[in-house]
């Protein structure tokens, strides 16, 4: 399932290429945009979560002019058997 996470903008970084171990092919890293939310809790508190979503390499550009604080909405693909146990990974085209 293909969703959009907003939060505030912390960083963004291309992972390092690495070699296929079937075809020995160099594939080239996602980019990782790594983002924060905040949660309040039913008791007033305040939690703080961050993200690592690896999205495609052509979506990079979108995040180059991105700053520390900026809002931005990310696309990712959300998966888990229950919403307790979401997990975030790369957007399927």
């Amino acid at each position: 399932m293909n969703a959009e996470i907003s939060g505030i903008y912390l960083n963004g970084y291309p992972k390092p290429d690495y070699k296929s171990k079937e075809t020995g092919e160099v594939i080239q890293g996602d980019f990782i945009v790594q983002i924060q939310q905040k949660k309040e809790l039913s008791n007033g508190s305040i939690q703080i979560e961050s993200y690592d979503i690896p999205i495609d390499r052509a979506l990079e550009k979108q995040f180059q002019d991105k700053k520390l604080g900026d809002v931005v909405k990310v696309p990712c693909n959300v998966y888990g058997e229950n919403f307790a146990q979401i997990k975030v990974g790369k957007a399927k085209k």
